[in-house]
């Protein structure tokens, strides 16, 4: 008697099915998409203006800026070379090598950059055609967003995505 009672329960713990291993309420579990720490930088108002495309030369380029001024920022592809430049109007005084920062609301990214400060001041970040940073770049600019920040020794700039930036990136692909 006690053999067949023994049987009959581990057939019946055979038979039934094991307990879910998802959790009671996924909703609440399920992983939030990554938050940037940087992020805060987004909060600010873009700049005003717009942006613009050329190609020129083996040359593509988005430019920002108010009309009629100079770019607050430009994001250029060399395509024989395949380099990406970025250029953001900032004045770092006296002429030193840097770090710039490009900011989206789940990355960040850091690219080496030297201050110029004849004529209009300007920081520059070069992205060579092999360089690893040069596919995070494109990943991070090429889809669309709102808004993405450019930050150059603690002071940061949101400015609006448009297309002509993934145009300008996605030249150097």
């Amino acid at each position: 008697m006690l053999r067949t009672s023994l049987i009959a329960l581990t057939l019946l713990a055979a038979c039934t099915p094991a307990p879910s291993q998802a959790p009671e309420n996924a909703e609440t579990t399920a992983e939030a998409p990554a938050v940037n720490p940087d992020a805060a930088a987004l909060t600010a108002t873009p700049q005003a203006g717009a942006w613009t495309l050329r190609t020129d030369e083996g040359v593509t380029a988005a430019g920002f800026g108010p009309p009629e001024s100079e770019y607050l920022l430009t994001i250029s592809c060399e395509m024989p070379s395949g380099k990406l430049t970025l250029i953001y109007e900032h004045e770092l005084v006296p002429d030193q090598d840097t770090t710039l920062r490009v900011i989206t609301p789940v990355q960040t990214l850091d690219l080496a950059a030297r201050s110029f400060n004849e004529g209009l001041p300007s920081v520059t970040a070069e992205v060579a055609n092999g360089a690893a940073e040069k596919t995070a770049l494109i990943s991070m600019l090429g889809a669309p967003t709102d808004r993405f920040a450019v930050e150059v020794n603690g002071e940061s700039t949101a400015f609006p995505w448009a297309d002509e930036v993934s145009q300008a990136l996605i030249a150097c692909r």
